[in-house]
């Protein structure tokens, strides 16, 4: 009989772990969901970190080296009487948590995005949101994730933390897969759902103008942008943008709302490979459900304990359908 074994290790303040973790709990998601992470220790191992302070989570799969899976800042700390429980969040928590106030002239998405990160002292990768706005009011109303979510969703891309804890914002991937599980070897139970598709979302921007830049593109008007918008009915519904100012990019950001609108979503649940996170690709080898793939991971959950048992299940969005942020949003 085959004994699989898997690890945690964590560095948590100033403090490493790596025999002490009873489990570990690493959720990554693509905003507006966040990353983070539930660590539990034995009562009599000293924990010295408080909120704020820095953590760094690795797991070790079966035939993988130790990986690193989330690194963020502790946000709580729960100390019962037979354990120590560490809460943790990474860059698109750090964004989650704050409520700017702020408006942006002549601002880039990308531009506006650096912003909004730097307020929550969260570090960025790669910021690829491509679109100009003449004005973008970041408000109160919704929290500075949500702010980066709907600006990269107008742009195209998908929002998440990379393994080193830095905000990427990246455009949404496109086939072949980065990764190949095999049903019976890393996967050990899947499902796939085929939904009805829903009333699409329409985005409906404020002018015209000719491009962002142009005179008129903060003169407020009645008109609607594109001209052609369909809704509202039964079957679209209106989303309005008034800080698109060109049919163009309404146009461009209704297709990335509604490319996913009905696609197969994906969950599986495997032994515990650590590489897999939230925005990876994958297909399926000798799948007995024509769950071949390619598949855009949305969400990945990591287990590792109590003992040595490890697993992943994760959550995912057919590609083969063109688009991600109708289904997301």
């Amino acid at each position: 009989m085959t004994v699989l074994a898997f690890t945690a290790t964590a560095t948590i303040g100033s403090l490493r772990y790596e025999r002490n973790l009873s489990e570990a709990h690493v959720t990554l998601a693509l905003a507006p969901g966040v990353g983070s992470a539930r660590l539990v220790l034995p009562r009599d191992v000293p924990v010295d970190a408080g909120p704020g302070d820095d953590v760094e989570v690795a797991l070790t799969g079966e035939s993988t080296d130790a990986t690193t899976v989330l690194t963020g800042t502790v946000h709580s700390v729960r100390r019962g009487l037979d354990r120590t429980t560490v809460l943790c969040g990474d860059a698109t928590a750090a964004l989650a948590a704050i409520r700017t106030g702020a408006t942006f002239e002549q601002q880039s998405a990308a531009a506006i995005i650096h912003v909004l990160a730097g307020e929550a002292d969260a570090g960025t990768g790669s910021i690829d949101a491509d679109l100009d706005l003449p004005t973008y009011v970041a408000h109160q109303g919704r929290t500075a994730l949500e702010h980066v979510t709907t600006l990269a969703s107008w742009a195209g891309c998908i929002v998440a933390a990379s393994a080193d804890g830095k905000l990427d914002v990246v455009p949404i991937p496109e086939p072949p897969a980065g990764t190949a599980l095999r049903y019976g070897r890393e996967i050990a139970e899947l499902r796939v759902t085929t939904p009805a598709p829903q009333a699409a979302l329409v985005v409906a921007g404020n002018g015209p103008a000719g491009n962002a830049s142009a005179p008129d593109a903060r003169t407020q008007t009645t008109a609607v942008v594109p001209d052609g918008a369909d809704g509202p009915s039964a079957t679209a519904i209106r989303v309005p943008a008034p800080a698109l100012r060109t049919p163009s990019a309404a146009s461009n950001a209704s297709d990335a709302l509604a490319a996913f609108n009905g696609a197969a979503r994906l969950t599986a649940t495997c032994w515990l490979v650590p590489e897999l996170r939230a925005g990876s690709t994958v297909e399926i080898a000798d799948s007995p459900n024509d769950a071949t793939g390619p598949w855009l991971v949305t969400r990945a959950e990591h287990r590792v304990g109590p003992g040595a048992r490890g697993t992943t299940k994760l959550t995912a969005v057919a590609m083969s359908a063109g688009g991600l942020l109708g289904g997301l949003l």
